[in-house]
C-alpha cells in the first residue's frame, strides 16, 4: 500500500464528515460550532500533508496527484469563504455543493494513484 491510500483515506473520511455535517444541517439539527471548524482545519492540515508527500513521491506516480491536491486545496480555500467569510451564519444548498464537488473531483483524482499505483 502506498502513502496516497493511506492519504485517499483521511481525505474520505473527512468527506464523510463533511457529508454528515450537511445532512445535521439540512435537517435542522444544531451542531457546535467547534465541529465546522474542525472539519476546516483537519482538511487544511491535510492537504499541507499531502503538499510535503507530493514533494518526496509525487515523481513516482505522475501529475494526477498534483491535480488532486488543487481539487482539495481549492475545496478548503471555498469552505474558508463560503462558510467563515461570506456565510457565517447558514450556508446556502449551492454553496455547500460546490465545496462538497471540490472534495469529489479530489477524491476522484487520489484513485488511480491510491489504488492502482504500485
Amino acid at each position: 500500500m502506498t502513502v496516497y491510500f493511506y492519504l485517499f483515506l483521511v481525505f474520505a473520511s473527512f468527506s464523510a464528515a463533511g457529508l454528515a455535517i450537511t445532512i445535521c444541517r439540512l435537517s435542522g439539527f444544531r451542531l457546535p460550532g467547534w465541529v465546522g471548524a474542525f472539519h476546516g482545519m483537519a482538511g487544511l492540515f491535510a492537504v499541507g500533508a499531502f503538499f510535503i508527500i507530493n514533494l518526496n513521491f509525487a515523481h513516482q506516480v505522475g501529475a494526477a496527484v498534483w491535480w488532486s491536491l488543487g481539487a482539495f486545496a481549492g475545496g478548503v480555500i471555498g469552505g474558508l469563504i463560503f462558510f467563515r467569510v461570506l456565510f457565517p451564519k447558514a450556508a446556502p444548498l449551492w454553496a455547500i455543493l460546490g465545496h462538497a464537488s471540490m472534495a469529489a473531483l479530489g477524491l476522484y483524482l487520489l484513485y488511480v494513484p491510491a489504488f492502482v499505483s504500485p
